[in-house]
């Protein structure tokens, strides 16, 4: 089965060698982890102060913007990764935001997927999060100071937090906002999807009295409905947000890893990003009929990435739309280099000239093929 193009090929632009690579991504994360501090001190401070709780909020997340822009920086412009997308175009204003998990890494492609939005910044973005990682440095730290809530995936113990939390992105927290969750839980594994499976066919085997069947999936995990159903039966809620922004996300030739990144480069070829936008209003109140509806959605993704793995593109239906989206690679450039060159200053300050001299070298290598990529952003041809 072939798909037609819907972009024009391009021809790959050559890497760097590997040894600079590894030399490089170290640097980049060294740039990360001190502007993950730095930032995550400001915002410290700024919960001092003694001004609104929103006003903190606000600040807090302008900060957080700062650092979550090296995120795109990493993945569409030094490491030059293609990103195809599908369905809606984002739009602005209040949502709710869905998708499957796939790798520890899966924040990295929020932020991307937020900076697309030039109404909301990365810094907005309010995730629902694993209660341990608000210890973890930089990401954890600042989602803390920004106002994420961090759970511990035990309704009883999260109900009263999540209830608190609403109240407060409705009355408190600046606009737009997105409010994000993985209805699945956690990332998916082959471990987990198998353990997804028994359950689901365990709980069709008692035959439910409302009618749902489970659906049996291969490329997502079986979504856990409790937290969705709240948000979406939220009246508070639906009267603030917009729309649900239900995205499925695939990536060719493998997930983005850390240790990948260390070793040399993502070996990632492209990323592919499926928007599904449904006015709140229009999402169903009962219980049964929202359960019903995530159920039907991961169904659409599973397909979705089924097809991916096979044809390295989502269905024939489901259209491209990756030239309405022109991201600012020379903006991501600028803002990589400012911390960048706070790096520097700090090498200058605490080492001898060579070790300072030698991170400008690696500076001018990142910038010299970032530039290149910008200049020359990769179009993948869809079989």
């Amino acid at each position: 089965m072939a798909a037609p193009s819907a972009l024009p090929p391009c021809l790959p632009l050559s890497p760097p060698p590997r040894a600079l690579r590894i030399l490089a991504n170290v640097f980049i994360l060294f740039v990360a982890l001190l502007a993950g501090f730095i930032v995550s001190f400001g915002q410290l401070l700024v919960t001092i102060l003694p001004i609104d709780r929103g006003l903190k909020i606000g600040i807090c997340q302008a900060f957080a913007n700062s650092w979550w822009s090296l995120l795109p920086f990493i993945i569409q412009v030094w490491s030059n990764i293609p990103v195809v997308w599908y369905g809606d175009k984002i739009g602005g204003g209040c949502n709710m935001i869905t998708g499957n998990h796939r790798s520890t890494l899966d924040f990295s492609i929020g932020a991307l997927i937020a900076s697309h939005d030039p109404e909301l910044g990365c810094g907005r973005l309010v995730p629902l999060m694993k209660d341990s990682l608000k210890y973890m440095p930089c990401v954890g730290w600042i989602c803390y100071l920004s106002g994420a809530l961090f759970l511990r995936r035990k309704w009883e113990e999260d109900k009263d937090k999540i209830k608190a939390k609403v109240n407060e992105l409705v009355n408190t927290y600046p606009r737009p906002f997105w409010l994000g969750l993985y209805p699945e839980g956690t990332r998916f594994s082959e471990k987990k999807k198998l353990e997804a499976q028994e359950f689901a066919k365990k709980r069709n085997a008692e035959k439910r009295s409302d009618g749902i069947v489970l659906p049996l999936l291969e490329c997502t995990l079986l979504p856990r409905p409790k937290g969705f159903i709240f948000f979406a039966q939220e009246e508070k809620l639906r009267k603030c947000l917009d729309n649900l922004l239900d995205f499925t996300i695939g990536e060719v030739g493998g997930n983005l890893t850390i240790g990948q990144f260390l070793k040399g480069g993502f070996k990632t070829k492209s990323l592919h990003i499926h928007t599904r936008k449904i006015p709140f209003d229009d999402l169903p109140r009962e219980k049964v009929a929202l359960e019903k509806f995530l159920y039907k959605s991961f169904e659409r993704k599973d397909k979705r990435l089924r097809h991916l793995s096979e044809y390295s593109r989502y269905p024939p239906e489901d259209k491209p739309i990756s030239l309405a989206y022109k991201p600012s690679r020379m903006g991501l450039i600028g803002s990589f280099t400012s911390w960048a060159v706070i790096w520097i200053m700090f090498v200058a300050s605490v080492t001898n000239w060579t070790i300072t001299l030698s991170n400008s070298l690696i500076l001018s290598l990142i910038l010299f093929f970032s530039f290149r990529n910008a200049l020359h952003a990769p179009r993948t041809p869809l079989r």
